[in-house]
């Protein structure tokens, strides 16, 4: 009698062919559905395994995949056996939120298709201990940025990843997780990061010139500084978020909220402002800023 006949289904046996469907099938059972691709040949899983055992010296910019292109199904090979096989940090466990990623400090992820990887912590840019005690130079920080220029990235969780001065321009980021990301400094130009989930995620003088924010989540926000010039707005949630000297020249805010959000010292020339929800603080340092007209604005 099969396993069938008994009402239990087999379980699917590793495919020993390029299958998408069958590697998928292969890969959920296994529990890791956030696998798509074949796994990667010995030879390559040893060459990841001697450039993850590198350790980092941020004096001499060596890190363990600095430069080095990885494809998808590498990414998903080093998750799978992150930490001796412990796995991806899983985010919705508040346990592992302490836990470091993958470290990808200068990484060359040009146009990979990371889609819905868990890729929560992990490290793409100098830390705040870096930034604050100024060990390196601005040259050396700028190493240590993981490219992800025109980079997949729709549905990808990257909550509480540390990617200051990364290089995000044109990514696909639709539904993206950042909560409690850092990315001071990144380069998110014309990425498109409709309906992301940004809560509490550091975009201090980023560059989101000409970005897709339609409807994204930016409550309790840090994004002083940043440059949100022709950025599309529309719908955003920026209650409680520190905006003080953003760039929204010729920006789309069309139905934003910005309850309670610091606007003091904003530039909004120019900028279309309807139906805005405007409370609050916010609604006060709008008031003293000497940057607001000419705005199309309406409360």
């Amino acid at each position: 009698m099969s396993e069938q006949d008994n009402g239990q289904e087999s379980t699917p046996q590793r495919p020993t062919i390029n299958d998408p469907e069958a590697w998928r099938a292969y890969w959920n059972a296994q529990g890791q559905p956030w696998r798509t691709e074949p796994e990667i040949d010995a030879e390559r899983q040893k060459y990841l395994a001697e450039r993850r055992a590198i350790i980092p010296d941020i004096e001499k910019g060596i890190y363990p995949f600095k430069d080095i292109k990885l494809s998808r199904a590498d990414v998903e090979w080093l998750l799978a056996t992150h930490e001796n096989g412990r796995g991806p940090v899983d985010w919705s466990n508040e346990k592992e939120r302490d836990r470091q990623g993958l470290d990808l400090r200068g990484t060359d992820l040009y146009k990979a298709d990371l889609h819905d990887l868990p890729l929560a912590r992990i490290c793409g840019g100098p830390n705040e201990d870096e930034w604050k005690l100024k060990v390196i130079t601005n040259e050396q920080y700028e190493i240590e940025a993981l490219n992800l220029k025109k980079a997949n990235l729709k549905g990808v969780h990257l909550e509480g990843a540390n990617l200051p001065l990364a290089h995000l321009e044109g990514a696909m980021l639709e539904k993206a997780y950042l909560e409690g990301a850092e990315l001071n400094r990144a380069h998110l130009q014309g990425a498109n990061l409709q309906d992301a989930y940004l809560e509490n995620v550091s975009l201090g003088w980023a560059h989101l010139e000409e970005a897709n924010l339609l409807r994204a989540h930016l409550e309790k926000a840090f994004l002083n500084g940043a440059h949100l010039e022709e950025a599309n707005l529309f719908g955003a949630h920026l209650e409680d978020a520190a905006l003080r000297g953003v760039h929204f020249e010729k920006a789309m805010l069309n139905h934003a909220h910005l309850e309670n959000s610091d606007l003091f010292a904003a530039y909004l020339e120019k900028a279309i402002a309807y139906d805005i929800n405007l409370v609050g603080q916010s609604a006060i340092n709008l008031r003293k800023t000497e940057r607001l007209l000419p705005i199309q604005l309406t409360v």
